[in-house]
């Protein structure tokens, strides 16, 4: 399972700073936005760890445990 993260929040910022920037026509903050959201994908792409592993046992205890709320 991929691991949380806050990725999506900071870009979501760097997004609205850029959005405000492009409106108002204020050029460096939004070449700062674009900067910021590229340097919120590199160290994204580029980190340790991506993914927590979940056991089989762990998953079918839970399906066990909670038959009402397992989709088929």
């Amino acid at each position: 399972m991929p691991k949380n993260s806050a990725i999506g929040f900071v870009n979501a910022f760097f997004a609205v700073v850029t959005g405000f920037a492009l409106i108002w026509h204020i050029w460096w903050m939004a070449g700062l936005g674009l900067l910021g959201a590229f340097a919120a994908f590199l160290v994204f792409a580029f980190r340790g760890e991506e993914e927590v592993e979940v056991p089989v046992e762990q998953i079918a205890q839970f399906e066990r445990g909670h038959p009402a709320e397992v989709v088929l």
